[in-house]
């Protein structure tokens, strides 16, 4: 069975039927993984497939998109970390 996404209650399932699936195969691959370079390497897949490419006619460059989802990525993790901290900061107790 496959799942386009992971749908309420189906998690459990979905596990179970990728449990020996290696992570890159799983049809919710990058979601799980915090490492830019899987993101990188998912987004040039997708964006080769759909025929995106350099200006000058070549592929996009993975190391530069791992430079620009490590941004991303800690970006994402220093805004949650700084609401965690803010809201520590403002609790009355």
């Amino acid at each position: 069975m496959q799942y386009p996404v992971i749908l309420n209650g189906d998690h459990a399932e979905f596990e179970r039927e990728h449990a020996n699936t290696k992570p890159e195969d799983r049809p919710d691959w990058p979601l799980p993984s915090f490492d830019a370079q899987d993101w990188a390497k998912a987004f040039c897949k997708v964006a080769a497939k759909l025929g995106y490419e350099h200006h000058e006619g070549h592929p996009i460059d993975e190391a530069w998109m791992t430079t620009w989802f490590a941004n991303a990525l800690m970006r994402g993790y220093d805004e949650r970390a700084a609401g965690a901290t803010n809201a520590r900061a403002t609790d009355p107790q």
